[in-house]
């Protein structure tokens, strides 16, 4: 859209009663020097405090200590071996060490004590020990601000344990050296001693060994016990036999030797074929034939004498298993008294030798635990002795400590670009809040001219910058509009349109679109009652309208159906047709852009004349019908301030039609 150039702005301000534009600050120079200031601010505070904090220093040395463990297995050498270098590694720290070597310094005249802290307790806080991982070697450290001070302070302390631990390490081994010599010589006493007596005990109790069975009163209560358990044995086994028996013959079942045994069977097979002989007469025969048959009486006399042989079979059988049980069990029940009156003969005699061989074994067993004291701290008095120089500990310097040549903390360049980088974040942010508080309107806004404005060109209706209304900006999604165009540029393209394209250019700046006019028929026409009746509303017919369709009225037609509108030919229009002759047009017209021009630019003249006037958003829509909601947020940003008026006091009839259409005007005319 077209805007007003400096002369013209000043002349539309003056006549507004508003002042001309006094030049303001742009908001990007308000901006650059708030962040500018705030940058530099906070860079300069910064950058003084890194630079005014005072260097530290950091000397460093490396010891090994090889501190070998005590234990008789490897894991327990090893084990106690870095439980005293964890300990090692605390004493090179400790308060005592610090004084030794603070005074060592001091006392061979070094400058470097005089630099250091007066109290052991700050030249402590100095120092660190830290064990290298998988390895015995501990790392020394010493930090201060003094760096000539720090590297003759470790090497003193370094020096000074070293001595120590040699002289305690001497010490330990002589005092640890006579005490296992003493130990062993009280035990060899002891074990000679114990010896004597047991050797004594032995002879008087005639103990032969520690072993049961090699002593004769053990030996022979031994068998008796084994005897005693065997009757005891067969006196259980007569008695469940005896039980047996007896519940058998209760139960009616039988109990019968080998022998008894065989002659059972022998009846019970010669009963089971008498039966089977008799089951084979009952099939052929019938019982009373049966009953008097001398045959079946005969089998059935053999199979009741067979049967009462049988239950004498089996009494005696059942009474002679009877007695031989009852025979058994008196038999077992003899031998186990006579044993057992045996065995308690002899309780008396063996309960006194057990006595006596378990005081012979408690002997031994004291005996032999004193011997092995004994070995055990021979041994450790002879390995005392030769392994003194073997497992002396010892402490080799890996580095010396040699005086720091760079401050160790703090890193100054580091923190620099640290405290640039926070500066430049700061300095956004601020110039954020600024921006966020101090906001303004950027400049004139565009709204629509309500009317033609003093002073400018005559017939010259366009937007304007004018400061006391500020414009909405176009909604999200809202469509782009086209061309706009003034009223004497739209009469000389109206006056440029041939026949049926100008019925429709008036058509579509009456609020008719494209599509509504090509499809406009003959009764959607009421001259009389000057309106047409559209599908979805009804518009007044104005007098250009009327006067452009008269002939298209007038025209005798079969089908009251057809399109009114029809081209030289006969043939429909359409839409595209309807663009390109208005193109053509508007090029003999000789308006600017064109090419730009189109159908939907006249009818967005007209719809932007109807918005000048203040209608009511609501009412647009009964006058050009309804419009798709991203075109409605395109034209509601153009609607004006100030009150809306109803459709009744909004002239609809666009300028360039208010005279006849062959002698188009502008409004300057007016």
């Amino acid at each position: 859209m077209e805007q007003f150039d400096a002369s013209s702005a000043d002349r539309l301000h003056s006549w507004q009663g508003v002042p001309p534009s006094i030049p303001v600050v742009p908001p990007w120079r308000r901006r650059v020097a708030a962040f500018v200031l705030s940058f530099l601010l906070f860079a300069v505070v910064s950058l003084a405090v890194n630079f005014l904090r005072p260097a530290e220093y950091r000397a460093t040395a490396r010891v090994q200590l090889v501190y070998p463990g005590q234990g008789d297995s490897a894991e327990e050498r090893r084990d106690a071996a870095g439980a005293a270098f964890l300990t090692e590694v605390q004493v090179l720290t400790s308060r005592p060490l610090v004084e030794q070597a603070l005074a060592q310094l001091r006392a061979s005249g070094d400058p470097a004590a005089e630099r250091l802290p007066g109290s052991p307790e700050a030249v402590q806080q100095m120092l660190e020990a830290v064990p290298v991982a998988g390895s015995t070697v501990v790392e020394l450290t010493a930090s201060g601000r003094s760096a000539e001070a720090l590297a003759p302070l470790l090497n003193a302390l370094i020096g000074r344990y070293r001595e120590q631990l040699g002289g305690r390490y001497q010490s330990a081994t002589v005092d640890q050296s006579a005490h296992a010599q003493e130990e062993a010589d009280a035990l060899a006493a002891r074990v000679a001693e114990k010896r004597t007596a047991v050797d004594a005990f032995r002879a008087q109790h005639d103990i032969v060994s520690l072993e049961r069975d090699e002593n004769q009163v053990l030996s022979r209560v031994k068998g008796l016990g084994a005897s005693l358990s065997t009757a005891d044995s067969r006196v259980a086994a007569a008695e469940a036999r005896l039980r047996t028996v007896r519940d058998s013959i209760a139960a009616g079942r039988t109990v019968a030797s080998r022998r008894d045994n065989a002659t059972l069977l022998n009846l019970e097979q010669r009963a089971s074929e008498l039966h089977e002989e008799m089951r084979e007469l009952e099939r052929h025969y019938t019982p009373d034939f049966l009953a008097f048959d001398p045959r079946a009486k005969a089998i059935r006399a053999r199979i009741a004498d067979i049967e009462s042989q049988m239950g004498q079979v089996r009494k005696s059988a059942q009474q002679a298993a009877l007695t031989e049980a009852e025979e058994e069990l008196a038999s077992a029940l003899a031998e186990s008294e006579r044993l057992k009156a045996r065995a308690s003969a002899d309780r008396r005699d063996v309960q006194a030798f057990t006595a006596r061989l378990g005081e012979f074994k408690a002997m031994q067993e004291e005996l032999a635990s004193l011997e092995a004291m004994h070995q055990a701290a021979v041994v450790k008095a002879t390995g005392l002795v030769s392994g003194q120089q073997v497992r002396a500990p010892s402490v080799d310097t890996v580095e010396e400590a040699v005086p720091p040549g760079e401050v160790w903390r703090p890193q100054y360049v580091r923190d620099a670009g640290l405290a640039l980088a926070g500066s430049l974040v700061l300095a956004l942010f601020l110039t954020w809040i600024v921006e966020l508080f101090g906001r303004t309107p950027s400049g004139p806004t565009v709204v629509v001219a309500p009317a033609w404005i003093p002073g400018l060109p005559p017939g010259e209706r366009r937007l304007a910058g004018l400061p006391h209304r500020p414009a909405p900006a176009l909604l999200p999604g809202s469509a782009p509009l086209p061309r706009l165009l003034p009223d004497g540029d739209v009469a000389r393209l109206l006056a440029e349109l041939p026949g049926e394209f100008r019925v429709v250019g008036v058509a579509l700046l009456s609020g008719l679109t494209v599509d509504e006019t090509l499809k406009l028929r003959r009764a959607a026409v009421d001259p009389a009652a000057r309106h047409i009746v559209l599908p979805d509303r009804s518009l007044p017919l104005s007098p250009a309208l009327e006067e452009a369709l008269r002939p298209h009225l007038a025209r005798e037609s079969d089908d009251a159906g057809a399109p009114l509108l029809k081209a030289g030919s006969g043939a429909d229009i359409s839409a595209g047709d309807i663009d390109a002759t208005i193109l053509y047009a508007a090029h003999d017209a000789g308006i600017e852009g064109a090419n730009e021009i189109t159908a939907a630019t006249l009818r967005h003249s007209y719809i932007v004349h109807l918005l000048e006037q203040g209608i009511r958003f609501a009412d647009l829509v009964h006058v050009v019908g309804r419009m798709p909601a991203e075109v409605g947020a395109a034209y509601a940003a153009l609607v004006p301030a100030g009150g809306k008026h109803a459709i009744g006091d909004v002239d609809l009839v666009h300028p360039a039609l208010r005279h006849t259409p062959a002698a188009p005007t502008d409004r300057a005319g007016e």
